[in-house]
């Protein structure tokens, strides 16, 4: 019954919220708040359509208006919209740019200033990463990323990318870890809908300072510092052992 109330609701809040955010974008075309407030509103209600009881704990630690990037952990579709809910400033997501050919909710994100992402293209990514930094000076924004690279497949906390990290050691602002627990329970990678309703625990770590920690080897230590940071707060460690190409692939990112 989950499932089917999920299944009949989301697609119709989806698109309805984004008809209603494409009307109210022209009164802030550059700063897209009167877009992202629709968006709270779909998080809200995607959110109670799936059953979840979601509760922030460290909510004192966020600072609306203040550019930081969040660092979540990631086991589920529903990660977006708990960060979106529970974030009480402006807050734009890094995702891969294959969501943009999703109905409704790929065409929020190309239009709402949402950055979508290239991985086959690392010179998009940081042309990108450039205008998304003179757009959190200017309006103060916050931008969320998932540095895992995917939805964890078990639960558990995979190793950080480093190369997700350069749009915060470009801008020195601060990262911010963000645990996220219960949303793989509710709704895993492999479900198509919340398999039962449940709570969800938002943890919001102390931001970590990024100012000096430029280039290839700051960025990996930094995604060390942050993945102890995220597992303190409480998740799972999933990490295995980098086989010669994947810690190759890891340096070059």
């Amino acid at each position: 019954m989950r499932r089917l109330v999920f299944f009949l609701l989301a697609p119709v809040v989806t698109a309805v919220g984004t008809l209603i955010a494409f009307m109210v974008l022209p009164f802030t075309p550059r700063s897209g708040r009167a877009p992202h407030a629709i968006a709270r509103e779909w998080a809200r209600a995607i959110l109670r359509a799936a059953g979840v009881r979601l509760t922030v704990e460290g909510a004192d630690r966020f600072v609306a208006g203040e550019p930081r990037v969040f660092v979540a952990s990631h086991t589920s579709y529903l990660d977006i919209p708990v960060v979106l809910l529970a974030f009480p400033g402006e807050l734009r997501v890094v995702a891969r740019k294959s969501l943009a050919r999703i109905p409704f909710l790929g065409w929020y994100m190309r239009f709402c200033g949402h950055l979508l992402i290239d991985r086959d293209d690392p010179r998009q990514g940081i042309e990108l990463f450039a205008r998304a930094s003179r757009r959190m000076r200017a309006h103060g924004l916050s931008v969320l990323v998932f540095p895992e690279g995917t939805r964890s497949a078990d639960g558990r906390l995979a190793p950080l990318k480093g190369g997700a990290f350069h749009l915060a050691t470009s801008l020195d602002v601060p990262v911010q870890p963000l645990a996220i627990s219960g949303t793989f329970d509710v709704m895993p990678r492999w479900a198509l809908g919340p398999l039962h309703g449940g709570p969800v625990v938002l943890r919001v770590g102390t931001p970590i300072a990024t100012a000096g920690r430029t280039g290839g080897p700051a960025r990996k230590a930094l995604a060390a510092e942050v993945r102890a940071a995220l597992l303190a707060l409480g998740l799972e460690d999933g990490a295995v052992a980098a086989t010669p190409s994947s810690a190759a692939a890891d340096e070059a990112s």
